[in-house]
């Protein structure tokens, strides 16, 4: 069975540490990994909704979710992989914690700024919360 792994994407550099790190592993896996790239829109306000039509307000968040998804997609194809690209909204680590449970990822791969003990308590980061949430395992790349 092909591995599915999840790898989100925001529009910062750490996030494309598992990418990188990926790309520097291939030979390690006897089989190469399905990629699934996912971008987690956040909500607008609700009152934008009567200045915006719904259709422009998808059109938006899909047009910026893909290019914050560009560069990791662009690396990944380079090395050979296979990648799927996605766009959601909603709160980030909740979000990514449903679809990887629902589209049966084996692993999800999230960057980070490396912030442990109470500075990373306070922050209240993602990848603190996906942790926390996620039935799927998280690896966690610095």
């Amino acid at each position: 069975m092909t591995q599915q792994w999840l790898i989100p994407i925001d529009d910062s550099a750490i996030a494309l540490l598992p990418v990188t790190w990926v790309i520097n592993n291939l030979s390690a896996w006897r089989e190469t990994p399905q990629i699934h790239l996912l971008n987690v829109q956040p909500n607008l306000p609700r009152d934008i909704g009567r200045f915006i039509n719904a259709d422009t307000l998808r059109e938006f968040h899909l047009e910026s979710g893909m290019n914050a998804l560009a560069p990791a997609r662009t690396q990944l194809e380079a090395a050979g992989l296979a990648v799927e690209s996605h766009v959601l909204v909603g709160e980030a680590a909740q979000t990514i914690a449903d679809f990887a449970e629902s589209n049966h990822c084996t692993q999800i791969l999230l960057g980070t700024r490396g912030h442990s003990g109470l500075a990373g308590t306070l922050l209240g980061s993602v990848a603190m919360k996906l942790v926390q949430l996620s039935k799927i395992p998280v690896l966690l790349v610095r």
